[in-house]
C-alpha cells in the first residue's frame, strides 16, 4: 500500500517558529527537549514533530565502555538557534541549525551543550519531555543549568504537545494513510476470525499486513468473551493461543503508527453466531456512544460536549462509569496517544484540524464489546479520516 503523503520542510520551519512564538509568550529564552525512541508506541513525538527527528535505537542503560544512554534525543531551541544531540550520525533533522552526534546522557557533555547553545540567554530554561528522562540525565540538566546564577529551569511537559493538537493537511494526509492501513488489516483478519483460529492467529493477521504497508505495530490489545474465555487479557502479550469457539465475542484495540502517524481502532465481532441479545446489547452501547461523541465534535464545541454526549446516553443504560476500563471517551490522536482527553469539565474548544479517537468499551451482564473511530474535525463537522470496516456485521 503505497502513499506519496510526506511532511514538508517549510512545514517544520512553521512548527519551529510557532514554538518560538510560544517561548515569547511564555518569558522563556530557550526550551530542551527530550525524546525517547526505540520502541512502536515510546515518546518521541515531540522532537520528530519540529525538526522530523526518530531516536530509532532501543532504549538500553548507561553501559560505560558499551553503551551510553542510546536512543534518546534532546533538541535545544531558543529564540535563534536549534540544535538536535542524539547518537544517530546518519538522520537529517530539518529546522535545526546544528546537529550533533553525541550522546545526551552524558552529564559533561549536555552542559557543554547548553554553556555554548545557551551563551547569554539562560535566564529561564524550560524542559519539555520529563517522563522520558531517567532521573540521572534530569540531574545532569540541573546541573547544567545551575551555574546560571539567577537561572531558573522550569517544567512545561505540554507545551508541544498543545502546538501538535491542531494538524496541518500533510499530517491529515499521514492519518489518512494510517486508517487505510487500519482498514485493510482488520479486512485481513476477519479472514481468519473463525471458529478454530486462535485469537494469536488473528492478531498475526493485523500484524503482517500492517506490516507489509510500512506500519509499525503498538498494541493489540485482545478480550474474547465466552464460555471459557477470560475476558481481559493480564500481562503480555496482550493475546493468548485460546482457540475461538461458535458464540465467543471477539474483541481488539488495534493500534500502529505510519512515519509516525497513528492509528487506533477497535473491534467486536462474535464468532460464526448471530449475537445474543446481551452481546447485542454491549456493543450497540459502546457503538452508539462513540457515535454520539463523533457528532459532537464540531467547530465550537468543547472537549466537555463531546464527553457529555456519550455519557448522557451511557447513563441512561446503567454503564457502569466506576468499572470502565479507561477512564475517557478518547483523546487525540497524532503522533501518539496525546490531548485533549475527552472527558467532562475540560472547557478546551473543539478546533478544525483537530484529529480524536473515540472510543468505549462495555462490559456487562457477563460480555463485552468495544468500538473505536478516528476522526478529523473539518468546518463542516466531524468525518473519519478513513471510512475502517466494522466487522461487527460484515459477512
Amino acid at each position: 500500500m503505497q502513499s506519496t503523503a510526506s511532511i514538508a520542510t517549510d512545514e517544520y520551519e512553521r512548527r519551529m517558529a510557532n514554538l518560538r512564538n510560544q517561548l515569547a509568550a511564555d518569558d522563556i529564552d530557550a526550551i530542551v527537549i527530550w525524546a525517547r525512541g526505540g520502541g512502536t508506541v515510546e515518546r518521541f513525538a515531540n522532537v520528530q514533530y519540529l525538526c522530523g527527528h526518530y531516536p530509532f535505537f532501543p532504549i538500553i542503560r548507561d553501559v560505560p565502555g558499551a553503551w551510553a544512554d542510546r536512543g534518546y534525543a534532546a533538541l535545544v531551541v531558543t529564540h535563534d538557534s536549534a540544535v538536535l544531540c542524539s547518537d544517530d550520525r546518519f538522520s537529517e533533522p530539518r529546522a535545526v541549525t546544528d546537529h550533533r552526534a553525541l550522546d545526551v546522557g552524558n552529564g559533561e557533555t549536555l552542559g557543554d551543550l547548553i554553556a555554548s547553545v545557551l551563551a547569554g540567554k539562560r535566564r529561564r530554561i524550560a524542559v519539555c519531555g520529563t517522563d522520558t528522562m531517567t532521573a540521572r540525565q534530569f540531574d545532569h540538566l540541573e546541573k547544567a543549568v545551575a551555574p546560571v546564577g539567577d537561572g531558573e529551569l522550569v517544567i512545561v511537559d505540554d507545551l508541544v504537545e498543545r502546538l501538535r493538537s491542531v494538524k496541518s493537511p500533510g499530517e491529515i494526509a499521514m492519518l489518512e494513510q494510517a486508517g487505510a492501513i487500519a482498514d485493510a488489516s482488520f479486512r485481513a483478519a476477519l479472514d481468519v476470525l473463525r471458529a478454530g483460529a486462535r485469537e494469536a492467529d488473528v492478531v498475526a493477521a493485523l500484524v503482517a499486513e500492517a506490516t507489509r504497508s510500512d506500519a509499525v505495530v503498538a498494541n493489540a490489545f485482545v478480550a474474547t468473551f465466552g464460555d471459557e474465555a477470560d475476558g481481559l487479557p493480564d500481562g503480555a502479550p496482550t493475546w493468548s493461543q485460546r482457540v475461538l469457539r461458535p458464540g465467543d465475542l471477539f474483541t481488539v484495540d488495534f493500534s500502529g503508527a505510519y512515519r509516525g502517524y497513528f492509528f487506533d481502532l477497535a473491534r467486536s465481532r462474535v464468532i460464526d453466531r448471530a449475537p445474543t441479545d446481551a452481546q447485542a446489547s454491549a456493543f450497540a452501547l459502546a457503538q452508539d456512544s462513540v457515535n454520539a461523541a463523533v457528532a459532537a465534535a464540531v467547530p465550537g464545541a468543547t472537549v466537555s460536549d463531546v464527553a457529555e454526549a456519550a455519557d448522557e446516553l451511557l447513563r441512561a443504560q446503567d454503564y457502569d462509569f466506576a468499572g470502565a476500563e479507561f477512564q475517557a471517551g478518547g483523546h487525540g490522536l497524532g503522533l501518539g496517544f496525546e490531548a485533549p482527553w475527552i472527558r467532562t469539565g475540560d472547557p478546551r474548544p473543539i478546533e478544525v484540524g483537530m484529529t480524536l479517537a473515540l472510543e468505549r468499551f462495555v462490559i456487562r451482564d457477563g460480555t463485552g464489546a468495544t468500538f473505536e473511530r478516528n476522526i478529523v474535525v473539518t468546518e463542516d463537522g466531524p468525518r473519519d479520516l478513513h471510512p475502517v470496516i466494522d466487522i461487527w456485521s460484515e459477512n
